[in-house]
């Protein structure tokens, strides 16, 4: 394979000091574009390498020989295991991972790994084992919905189609045991096929609206010759081992043969359009497909229609195996589902060697993968199923989650809200965290957020925790905010050096918690953001009206109205500063004084004033758009009050993007814009966080450490100079489990989780 000249440079721009560097795309012509393994270059030079490392974290589901004990109920803890990381005095109980949240779009077989990878609409990818029938890990790939994965033959390798569903595109490809990203490109239009070559030497990607087919390399990324005159919509392309031809399948009645050396169409026959679900099966022998008339069966040789049952209609169908002259067809039913195998005797006939009826609660079939005797099933619930020969039939075992959804630091507390509609309260500092200790959840009726007060003895009454909890559905339900005063057993400063609250004296002070009920807001729209700063809070609702309110009584002091208004913060005790839509005339940024109403307009040369955050330092942060919704750069800004023209650009990214985080923490800067993980800013550059099974959807302040709330509900502790992972924290059913990481591994804790009944919403 000849490469194309040139090299793919990365997409994203990163600015520091207020110095742009970009990168410009040398397969511009192929509507490709390279993307940095986070969507932020390093400053001052070249960009950054697209290659990157997801952290290697032990999972709670770290693979163990448990055996196989027939039908395994979903949520069944796994049987004890030994993990590498802890001590043989400290062998416990470790559980399977999760399943998907929401539809399963592709799986694998793995052969070499005995074990099947499922790609979801969550941008998780599931590794399971199929020997032991459950869920081995879990870890989040993208941001982005899979959409179709392939695996590469005889490597640990897998690449995937991405979508956000709104028209962007990507291809990833992943070392799924290193998970490590090998590279990310970005396409300008849609894709509707990927695989690999029969020897897995290169990448096949069918595009919708450009040529045919694009090659890749597989390891890097860089765009190869493929053949110049395929054309049209490919939804089907195969090689043979030697990838010295190659098969394709046009979906307007074309399937054609390529000689790859020469890129020379040999030979093509027109065949019946608008195939769906195509499969080459019977040593490449048979191609095979569902169009309006029905089932379809042609000769890959001739291209001859040698079968056509009418009868079957729509479904999935997938190959037996490799070699046999078989293949499996899924009716996919409201109530059931049925699973046929079907093979083609030496007289061309079709027959039926096995059927199957999917009854009780099995949910709809999203896709279909063979493993050896074993057919897998992904639901468009999120599980996955696998039907011996033998007539069994199991779902595969995941472990039962409560996944924290919001949560907020405030006084050496961290308090959080599940998505069971519970909150809970642990000590900020991982370490006081004692294996055997009982975690008391409570109900958490009608919130959705938490916003952590500053360091302020007035609201709590005296030294202690304060915290806001709201929710932006509706504003039926007033806002509550907790005060947890520090009763002398303990110090809840965090990073101060004291002693951190223990789990008993948290239990000890939440008896006799304040309450003070904000019934006084005479908002009914619902709410967008809230400020928490020296007593008083800020909220702002959706349609532009902000109100301030004391801690102390809950009394409105202050209201204001500003049209077009996404974001605000306090700058200081007597002054907010709102983020807006620049239009009519307005700057995307205005200073408020809350004490006489005075306005001053912050002018910067952007179009929305996106974001507003006030650092810990008291250094004010926001985030400006400009551009068309085609060229669109979002840029973190360090906010100058007096001289907003001289602001100071931080970070820089090539797209929209304004539901990032971003949180101060030890002198340190961190955020999540691209979403596709956190990073620290610093002089030297951006440093990533170690990742966590899931992409960061929370950022806090935890005095020495980042805390991040991932979006497979896990809480994490990272360092706040180098975003080194500390500590992961995952709630079950009826247990926590706490895994701490150190230079030589790591050990668990686990203990007693309680009052896991969902609250009322």
């Amino acid at each position: 394979m000849k490469r194309l000249s040139g090299l793919l440079f990365l997409f994203l721009i990163i600015v520091f000091q207020g110095a742009a560097q970009s990168g410009v795309s040398a397969g511009e012509e192929a509507g490709i574009n390279a993307e940095a393994d986070s969507p932020r270059d390093s400053p001052g030079g070249g960009p950054e390498d697209t290659t990157g490392d997801m952290a290697d974290t032990p999972d709670a589901a770290a693979a163990g020989d448990s055996p196989d004990t027939g039908n395994t109920a979903a949520g069944e803890p796994a049987t004890t295991v030994k993990s590498p990381n802890i001590p043989e005095s400290q062998e416990i109980k470790l559980f399977p991972a999760g399943g998907h949240v929401g539809q399963i779009n592709a799986l694998v077989y793995d052969e070499a790994g005995e074990c099947i990878l499922s790609a979801g609409a969550d941008g998780f990818l599931g590794i399971w084992n199929i020997r032991n029938s459950r869920a081995e890990e879990r870890f989040q790939l993208s941001s982005y919905s899979l959409l179709s994965m392939a695996l590469r033959p005889g490597k640990t390798q897998i690449a995937l189609i991405e979508s956000d569903l709104m028209g962007s595109y990507r291809i990833s490809a992943w070392d799924y045991v290193a998970k490590k990203k090998l590279f990310i490109l970005r396409f300008r239009d849609p894709l509707s096929y990927i695989t690999y070559s029969g020897g897995g030497n290169f990448l096949i990607v069918s595009r919708n609206a450009r040529t045919g087919v694009v090659f890749l390399d597989p390891e890097t990324g860089e765009l190869l010759r493929s053949p110049e005159d395929l054309s049209g919509l490919i939804s089907f392309a195969a090689t043979g081992r030697s990838e010295r031809t190659m098969i394709s399948y046009s979906s307007t009645g074309i399937l054609s043969y390529w000689e790859l050396d020469t890129g020379i169409e040999i030979r093509h026959f027109f065949v019946p359009p608008g195939i769906d679900s195509p499969v080459l099966f019977g040593n490449n022998r048979f191609f095979a497909g569902i169009d309006h008339d029905g089932l379809v069966i042609l000769d890959a040789v001739s291209g001859n229609e040698i079968i056509r049952d009418t009868r079957i209609t729509r479904g999935l169908l997938c190959p037996a195996d490799s070699g046999a002259a078989e293949f499996i067809h899924i009716n996919p039913g409201n109530n059931a589902s049925v699973l046929s195998r079907y093979g083609i005797t030496n007289t061309g006939k079709l027959e039926v060697r096995e059927r199957r009826n999917l009854t009780g609660n099995i949910p709809s079939i999203s896709c279909a993968v063979t493993a050896g005797n074993v057919s897998v099933l992904g639901t468009t619930a999120g599980s996955v199923l696998s039907l011996g020969r033998n007539g069994s039939t199991r779902v595969l075992s995941t472990a039962k989650r409560i996944r924290v959804r919001e949560a907020g630091a405030s006084g050496g507390i961290l308090a959080f809200i599940n998505e069971n509609s519970t909150a809970g309260f642990i000590p900020l500092d991982f370490t006081a965290i004692a294996g055997n200790d009982t975690i008391a959840l409570e109900r958490c009726e009608n919130f959705t957020h938490i916003e952590e007060a500053p360091d302020d003895p007035e609201a709590a009454g005296g030294s202690g925790a304060t915290f806001l909890f709201w929710q932006s559905d509706t504003t039926r339900s007033a806002p509550v905010l907790r005060q947890i005063p520090d009763t002398g057993g303990g110090s809840y400063a965090a990073g101060t050096g004291n002693a951190a609250r223990t789990m008993s004296g948290i239990r000890q002070v939440l008896t006799g918690s304040i309450r003070l009920t904000l019934d006084k807001l005479p908002m009914q729209f619902p709410l967008r953001s809230v400020s928490m700063l020296d007593g008083n809070i800020l909220f702002l609702d959706s349609v532009g009206t902000i109100r301030v309110l004391s801690t102390k009584t809950g009394d409105e002091i202050f209201s204001f109205f500003a049209a077009g208004s996404l974001d605000a913060a306090f700058l200081d005790r007597g002054n907010i500063v709102i983020g807006r839509s620049a239009v009519s005339g307005n700057t995307p940024f205005l200073k408020v004084s809350i004490e006489t109403g005075e306005t001053v307009p912050l002018s910067y040369p952007a179009s929305i004033g996106a974001r507003i955050y006030r650092g810990t330092s008291g250094t004010l942060y926001g985030a400006a758009i400009d551009g068309s919704s085609n060229t669109a750069k979002t840029s973190i800004l360090r906010i100058d009050p007096l001289q907003p023209a001289a602001s100071l650009r931080l970070i820089e990214y090539q797209g929209e993007d304004t539901g990032f985080g971003i949180v101060e923490c030890g002198g340190a800067l961190a955020s999540t814009i691209g979403g596709d993980g956190a990073s620290l800013y610093s002089p030297r550059g951006f440093i990533p966080f170690e990742r966590s099974p899931g992409l960061p959807v929370r950022l806090i302040n935890g005095g020495s450490c980042f805390i991040t709330i991932d979006a497979d509900g896990n809480i994490s502790w990272h360092e706040n100079q180098t975003g080194k992972l500390r500590a992961l924290l995952r709630l079950y059913e009826n247990t926590w489990l706490l895994e701490q990481y150190n230079q030589t591994g790591s050990t668990i804790k686990t203990g007693r989780l309680t009052g896991t009944r969902q609250g009322n919403r």
